[in-house]
């Protein structure tokens, strides 16, 4: 149910390898019958991205949530927590100019995550779940020297036709080129 970015990391060569942060804010709408409304759990994540060609990395990022999110409706309360998880992906970039650069993504997003349902104070389920997502997006970084970098990125997930939800977030990372 989460679509996570992969790293805000944006290359200059081939072979360059970038490390970075990212802190994300997810947003799952219930689309189902009962539609509880839009979840919004946060991770951060750990990436690293390889430059394989010109304006071409590889990303690839770990994360972890342990955040959760409560919707109450009528005396239903729902609360979803992301676990943690890894993904994925190939991101092409271009510079605008030395310090502003745009970049696509595609790739895999793969985690768990529980779900608490508890109806009043006494009825209580627990549900966890993992999770296989494609992702894309599109983002926006800036240099602020050779070495330091930050970004920002919108990214959607692809419904599959079992699920009952739409996945977007927004990531905000700093990068380090080693």
């Amino acid at each position: 149910m989460l679509c996570l970015s992969f790293t805000e990391i944006y290359a200059q060569k081939v072979g360059d390898v970038f490390g970075g942060i990212t802190y994300t804010q997810a947003s799952i709408k219930d689309e189902s019958l009962t539609n509880f409304g839009t979840f919004k759990p946060s991770v951060v994540g750990l990436g690293l991205a390889y430059v394989i060609a010109d304006n071409l990395a590889l990303d690839a990022i770990i994360f972890d949530g342990q955040s959760e999110f409560s919707i109450t409706k009528s005396i239903v309360n729902v609360t979803v927590k992301v676990k943690s998880g890894y993904g994925f992906g190939v991101r092409p970039f271009m510079a605008f100019n030395e310090s502003w650069g745009g970049y696509a993504k595609l790739g895999r997003l793969y985690g768990t995550q529980e779900t608490i349902t508890k109806i009043g104070t006494r009825s209580s389920t627990t549900k966890t779940e993992s999770f296989a997502r494609t992702t894309y997006g599109l983002g926006v970084s800036y240099n602020v020297n050779a070495r330091w970098g930050v970004s920002s990125e919108y990214m959607w997930s692809i419904k599959e036709d079992s699920e009952s939800y739409k996945n977007t977030s927004v990531s905000l990372g700093v990068r380090y080129k080693f």
